[in-house]
């Protein structure tokens, strides 16, 4: 950006002041663009990791979504989707998707249900596809039949129910990704034990 009178206009009267004062107001302007821009990373940064560490939910990631959204209508700063998703994985879409699907557990991470597959074939609660779970399937006295994980719930318990498992209640535990889904496994082994297929509920009918 020129920060000085172009040659051309220096015989123009009185001009040197006015034009001063636009250049320092545009380098005041560009300096809080960039204090703008560092703070609402900063904010995404807070966003991002207050989600990974389970203090926010989807719901509460939509809205902030939305917040910085709102805020690049009037910020000068441009299209603010770059800037979102250098900080957090998920765009709008997802998010919307992912917010119907809270997890209904009190930790806020993790789905629960008192049902086979009977009460999940059309539940709207279930874990969401890509996103990384490890779950239980619980049959009789709370021994597990299946503990696994996949970024496919609904396809995976519905392709283990067409194996013929059979089970009362489940668990799913919400994962940042495959490997920490692999750990969620074995930490639910240690808490419900081996599966066991012999412990599967009465299959209906």
């Amino acid at each position: 950006m020129t920060t000085t009178l172009p040659p051309l206009l220096a015989d123009v009267p009185d001009l040197d002041q006015a034009f001063e004062t636009v250049a320092d107001l545009h380098a005041e302007y560009t300096r809080l663009l960039e204090r703008i821009a560092a703070a609402e990373a900063e904010y995404m940064k807070k966003i991002s990791a207050a989600h990974k560490a389970g203090q926010l939910d989807w719901r509460g990631l939509a809205t902030a979504y939305d917040q910085v959204r709102e805020w690049s209508k009037t910020n000068g700063l441009g299209s603010f989707v770059e800037r979102w998703t250098a900080h957090v994985d998920y765009d709008r879409n997802a998010l919307t998707r992912f917010a119907r699907a809270v997890p209904n557990g009190e930790d806020g991470r993790s789905w629960t249900g008192n049902t086979g597959w009977a009460g999940m074939e059309e539940a709207k609660d279930l874990p969401p596809r890509r996103l990384a779970v490890g779950f239980a399937l619980i049959g009789n006295g709370g021994v597990p039949v299946h503990i696994g994980f996949t970024q496919q719930f609904r396809n995976r318990v519905k392709s283990l129910h067409r194996e013929g498992l059979v089970w009362e209640s489940w668990v799913a535990h919400l994962c940042d990704d495959r490997q920490s889904a692999v750990e969620v496994r074995r930490e639910l082994i240690k808490k419900y034990g081996e599966p066991n297929v012999a412990a599967q509920a009465p299959a209906a009918g």
